[in-house]
């Protein structure tokens, strides 16, 4: 399933340019179109044996970024996003679940600056032609250069710019997760109806998130915990505070990316023993790893392959002699 509010993987997806586009300017199209573009269709998210249908409307007018997912398989649900306000309408009984990074945001800091850095560590290829959802498109691959990132295999439309399909591969070229259109059409404009929802909120569960916004100018000067090293390329994007399981605390929140991929480590006082996680964990592409740093237990989790999540979480440092000291 998607994770955060499920939108996050379809419309973090790529665009394309013209027959022989340079994959530099393919990811650069990519990175307009994806936020910029009106269209609608059928995408179908795959992961492992697990596979989903969703319904999606993504307009732009006047500045403002709007989407809706609808869930067309399993237990209803629906996603409506106004830029960086998330709005999820869920079944009662269901669990939002909003620390997994995802491939929202593939391309939404792309520029030239950050394509020449992302040049370090992924090498960038062309892959030719495909047809998807009916339409001509061209693709392009990011291939890590080491163990600490997946890679992207990315599909445009060839006249629109549009991303069409996405797939998250291993270095071993296993494809771990995919995104794709399956009817996809583009409107010159979308009414404000498109964006309300289709369920009875009184039926469901209503979560709003206001997602903060990444930058290079994250304060960490009270963050109890110092990130003595990260893996080549990564850095600090964002910090903020969410509240607790049950309403109870609150859990500290670092956002860490080299550009493209990303991994959250989550920080959080005084967790029962028996309900702190601790080692390696893996679901599919996401891996997750768990510690204790004296009363703080610490969870790194994303869709990065285990090396990464687990060389952040050992290279902390408590800043607290006092904590440092406790068990």
């Amino acid at each position: 399933m998607l994770r955060r509010c499920l939108t996050a993987c379809v419309l973090g997806l790529v665009a394309a340019g013209g027959a022989h586009a340079d994959p530099e300017q393919i990811l650069l199209k990519a990175a307009d179109a994806s936020r910029t573009a009106n269209y609608r269709g059928v995408v179908v998210y795959r992961a492992g044996s697990a596979i989903e249908s969703l319904r999606l409307v993504h307009g732009y007018e006047g500045g403002v970024e709007r989407e809706r997912l609808t869930a067309l398989t399993g237990e209803p649900r629906e996603i409506i996003r106004q830029d960086n306000k998330i709005t999820c309408l869920l079944p009662k009984e269901r669990k939002l679940d909003l620390k997994r990074p995802a491939l929202k945001g593939l391309l939404t800091q792309v520029s030239p600056e950050t394509l020449e850095a992302l040049a370090a560590w992924y090498e960038l290829r062309e892959l030719g032609n495909a047809r998807i959802a009916g339409r001509n498109c061209k693709g392009v691959e990011l291939a890590p250069r080491d163990d600490y990132r997946y890679g992207f295999e990315i599909w445009a439309d060839e006249s629109s710019g549009v991303p069409l399909k996405v797939r998250l591969v291993s270095r071993d070229r296993r494809i771990l997760e995919e995104v794709m259109f399956t009817e996809v059409d583009f409107p010159e404009s979308l009414p404000a109806q498109a964006f309300e929802p289709d369920l009875d909120a009184r039926q469901f569960r209503t979560v709003v998130r206001q997602e903060p916004t990444p930058s290079d100018n994250a304060d960490l000067s009270d963050f109890p915990l110092r990130l003595e090293q990260l893996p080549a390329g990564f850095k600090v994007t964002l910090r903020d505070r969410r509240p607790g399981k049950d309403g109870r605390g609150a859990v500290e929140h670092v956002l860490i990316s080299d550009g493209l991929s990303a991994v959250s480590l989550f920080a959080a006082r005084d967790v029962p023993p028996e309900r702190a996680f601790v080692g390696l964990s893996s679901m599919g592409a996401v891996n997750a790893y768990g510690r204790m740093y004296g009363s703080f237990h610490v969870t790194v989790v994303g869709e990065t392959p285990p090396a990464a999540v687990r060389y952040i979480g050992e290279h902390l440092l408590l800043k607290d002699a006092a904590e440092a000291a406790k068990p």
